[in-house]
């Protein structure tokens, strides 16, 4: 048998009247569907009363000193249980997530630049997630697109315009440098004139605009730089800067640790220009997830060690 009910009607319903009556379908006993609710038999009474106001049927009848369901009565107590069983899973407050024990994946999205981030982040996951795999995904036109949609965990990415998809915290701010060989002769007079009389490395293909954020604040200034040779990747510069007289200017955050290790000197650009802001992105879909959040905070902290 099937019982129909509209919305509205749906809307009225307390839960805990299906409790009761799943119970009372069970125990088919007034005094004993009391007991075990911890309720007074008068307090159960009253409630199936209810209960066959809402059905429009007795769904219980006396049989002796017993009760018996009616037919929709024997029908709801097939089918209660498992409906009760799948809302209480859905309105369970989430299981903990357990770092030490997860043998999960993360996908973590990061412009090449940050590639200082991995060996601090990693080293952090190792530490509180032993069984944790952390996945590089490559940064993309469409990463947006595919954040919204919780295909990846975290993106790192400069600061934009938030979309309804996206949940994002500021990580941090980084100066802009002009890195060179050490003893570069244009860190003897440092100013624009001398920085753009040098040729210009240049990391991955020029803005859609033609301009950078470097070309757009030196064309304030009515400076021009050359570029001297472009390379895709920044794991390539700071070779190049070692043994040529080109100049780099990026974010901090893109060669401080490759400074140290090839022994480049450096400088502030020689005219003003906004520090990088990066930020944390996570999906909308997924930030609420205790898993998703932990992730977050291990990028960000390690991001944070940048500064």
């Amino acid at each position: 048998m099937r019982f129909t009910m509209d919305a509205a009607a749906l809307s009225r319903i307390d839960l805990n009247l299906l409790v009761v009556l799943d119970v009372l379908l069970r125990e088919r006993s007034v005094s004993r569907t009391a007991q075990k609710l911890n309720l007074t038999s008068s307090a159960i009474s009253h409630t199936l009363k209810r209960l066959r106001l809402l059905f429009d049927n007795e769904l219980l009848v006396r049989e002796g000193r017993n009760m018996v369901p009616t037919t929709l009565g024997q029908s709801l107590a097939e089918t209660l249980p498992p409906l009760l069983a799948q809302l209480e899973r859905v309105i369970a407050t989430p299981e903990p997530f357990d770092p030490t024990t997860s043998q999960r994946s993360f996908r973590l999205i990061a412009p090449d630049f940050f590639s200082s981030l991995v060996p601090r982040l990693l080293k952090a996951v190792a530490c509180e997630a032993p069984g944790v795999r952390v996945e590089l995904v490559a940064f993309t036109d469409s990463v947006i697109w595919d954040m919204g949609r919780g295909r990846y965990d975290v993106l790192i990415a400069p600061s934009f315009r938030q979309t309804d998809e996206l949940r994002g915290t500021t990580i941090g701010k980084w100066p802009w440098i002009t890195f060179g060989r050490k003893d570069h002769p244009a860190f003897q007079e440092w100013s624009v004139d001398t920085w753009a009389s040098y040729p210009h490395l240049q990391v991955g293909l020029p803005a859609p605009t033609g301009r950078g954020a470097v070309d757009r604040a030196i064309a304030k200034l009515g400076v021009e730089r050359r570029i001297g040779a472009v390379v895709p990747h920044f794991s390539m510069a700071a070779p190049i800067l070692k043994q040529t007289d080109m100049l780099l200017s990026v974010s901090s955050v893109a060669m401080s640790d490759m400074a140290k290790v090839y022994g480049l000197d450096q400088r502030p650009v020689p005219f003003d220009m906004k520090p990088l802001e990066l930020m944390l992105f996570t999906s909308a879909i997924t930030t609420d997830q205790p898993e998703i959040r932990w992730f977050r905070d291990c990028v960000g902290r390690a991001a944070r060690d940048l500064l």
